[in-house]
């Protein structure tokens, strides 16, 4: 009986920090056998197979690279099979009318804004530990920052995603320098202009294996156009 009121208080004290859902039956943790990626519909797919779950990656590049457009795409596509998702947004810089546009069901992303670097790193590890969440992203901010939160800093959720069901992006404009993570690099390559006005940009993404996918990104209406494979695109035009 001893043991069990043990069990019982230790329970209530991990739910108590955080949350009912901290905590789930080993069931909860069966897999499908597609639970392996998280697919976009987009050339990323054909580079990266998808956003890997049970790992964590980023989505690395400065300015408007189009990491940000991307990571609502997997939102999307983990929202698809009925997912929760959370959005770790420490700046406050979620544009909802680019997540809506982007296939985002908003009523159903859990967004957490708090400017303290812990709290953040400390919500993204409470939903990893829960097993109820699909997918996490954490937009790490500007890196000039002093409390923005850093790809460095994310150290201690990695564990927790390990071979699990969901997904861990970074999304960030610095590289993580002492932590290996898989790392998608994002480029811009070309502003599109009409009027004198910027309307959209071209962006690649790299994979891991140099393999490049392109996009185009408008401002309005706001669209991603899906270009396709580098070198597909190459053949194509040869």
């Amino acid at each position: 009986m001893a043991t069990v009121a043990a069990l019982d208080g230790a329970i209530a004290r991990v739910e108590r920090r955080y949350g009912s859902r901290a905590l789930a039956r080993g069931a909860s943790f069966e897999r499908r056998s597609d639970e392996g990626v998280l697919r976009t519909g987009t050339a990323f797919d054909r580079i990266a197979g998808g956003v890997p779950t049970g790992a964590p990656c980023a989505f690395v590049g400065t300015g408007a690279c189009g990491k940000l457009a991307l990571a609502l795409r997997a939102v999307a596509a983990a929202q698809r099979d009925g997912a929760h998702v959370m959005w770790v947004d420490p700046t406050a810089s979620l544009d909802a009318v680019a997540a809506s546009h982007a296939g985002v069901d908003l009523d159903r992303l859990l967004v957490v804004r708090t400017r303290r670097r812990e709290d953040a790193l400390t919500s993204a590890a409470a939903a990893l530990r829960s097993g109820g969440f699909r997918l996490v992203a954490l937009d790490t901010g500007p890196g000039l920052l002093a409390s923005s939160v850093r790809a460095d800093d994310v150290a201690p959720l990695v564990p927790l995603v390990r071979g699990s069901a969901a997904a861990l992006v970074v999304v960030t404009d610095q590289a993580p320098r002492r932590l290996a993570l898989l790392t998608f690099r994002f480029e811009r390559v070309a502003w599109e202009r009409e009027l004198g006005r910027t309307t959209g940009w071209t962006f690649r993404v790299a994979g891991a294996r140099g393999a490049e996918a392109l996009f185009h990104a408008r401002s309005y209406p706001r669209t991603l156009l899906d270009l396709g494979v580098r070198g597909e695109l190459l053949e194509a035009s040869a």
